[in-house]
């Protein structure tokens, strides 16, 4: 029987066997405890940290590098602030590939540690992530580009621009979505270089899924919400100002796919803090068990202020796009003062009653 992305190997380019880890099938959660604290019946999620190196990227990386062995690649070259690198890494190795990854040098240390496993060549690219420029980025492609044609190497870079056939990895969430929710009227996807919206829009087009799309960004790097809301007239910024690793793309490489996807599906766009991001975070791992990257909870945090600006109300059933697991990224996230608390065996029973009511989850 066939699973994951080899269900829909009519829809996807690839001619031969696919390289997989199991990847795709991932599950769609219902959110009880969030819905009940914003105010709505039904909040679902497609948590795409279930993939097998934690990111949606593992589908994109499925595809690629079933291309890159049917045409001969001699390996791979990538940039990434983490998660792409990982899985072009972890497939990459699967089929016997090789390959370069140029990572943003401030990439959180769990993404680079997590690649050391996989002996691949990465090169720290300074000047690019928090406070990089558009420049600087499109330096950093320009030398990949080169390098890529030079040395006979997949173009691994996850956007459309670059990578459309291997970003058709993408759209299999909506397959997968529109068989586990054909009921969802709204789906909340991070915008980073846009890729991701643009697949997950694409996919529910190709299987008649009529919900809109809403594009969630950090209020420091928003280039194209900015661009939906009609304050550029482009969707590019000169500088990114946000500390929400993936999502610091001053100009995003399909930012105009992706809102011509939010437009054509008539939804919106949503910008939403740094802070407000983290505190999403906390409160999905705290109230729903779900842990995942900074990334993915600007989902969580543009739902919530949708809900208390009324554009969803108790009519909606909307679905959050997890991109990424949260330990790949654990910047954030410290050891609370006084925790674990210190006890002997003789005031354990005391302390285990002292605890032992049971507390609400909160949005604080």
């Amino acid at each position: 029987m066939r699973t994951g992305l080899d269900r829909y190997r009519s829809d996807l380019p690839v001619a031969g066997e696919m390289v997989s880890l199991g990847e795709g099938d991932t599950p769609l959660l219902r959110l009880r405890s969030l819905a009940e604290n914003i105010g709505i019946p039904d909040v679902f999620v497609k948590d795409e940290s279930c993939n097998p190196t934690g990111s949606y990227k593992d589908r994109i990386a499925a595809v690629s590098l079933s291309l890159a062995r049917e045409q001969g690649k001699s390996g791979w070259i990538a940039t990434s602030s983490g998660n792409a690198g990982v899985a072009m890494a972890a497939y990459g190795a699967r089929v016997g590939l090789a390959g370069v990854l140029c990572l943003v040098s401030s990439a959180p240390a769990q993404k680079l540690l997590s690649l050391a496993p996989y002996r691949v060549d990465v090169l720290a690219v300074e000047n690019i992530g928090n406070n990089s420029t558009a420049r600087a980025i499109e330096g950093v492609v320009d030398v990949v580009l080169r390098s890529a044609k030079r040395h006979n190497l997949f173009l691994g870079i996850t956007a459309h621009r670059f990578n459309q056939d291997g970003m058709r990895g993408v759209d299999t969430i909506s397959y997968e979505l529109s068989e586990q929710a054909p009921e969802t009227t709204h789906v909340y996807v991070p915008v980073g270089g846009g890729g991701l919206l643009a697949g997950v829009a694409r996919g529910l087009r190709s299987r008649n899924l009529p919900a809109r799309v809403v594009a969630c960004q950090p209020r420091g790097c928003a280039p194209v919400v900015r661009f939906l809301d009609g304050e550029l007239a482009d969707p590019v910024l000169d500088r990114c100002e946000s500390m929400v690793s993936a999502l610091q793309i001053p100009s995003p490489p399909d930012g105009a796919m992706a809102a011509g996807a939010v437009r054509a599906s008539e939804g919106w766009g949503v910008t939403v803090s740094d802070e407000a991001i983290f505190q999403a975070q906390a409160l999905m791992a705290s109230c729903e068990g779900i842990f995942v990257e900074p990334a993915a909870a600007v989902t969580v945090a543009a739902l919530i202020r949708d809900v208390e600006r009324g554009v969803i109300s108790e009519r909606d059933t909307p679905t959050l796009i997890l991109s990424g697991a949260g330990w790949k990224d654990l910047g954030r996230t410290a050891v609370p003062k006084g925790w674990p608390i210190q006890t002997s065996v003789d005031s354990l029973e005391e302390q285990v009653d002292r605890l032992a009511p049971l507390f609400r989850c909160s949005q604080a």
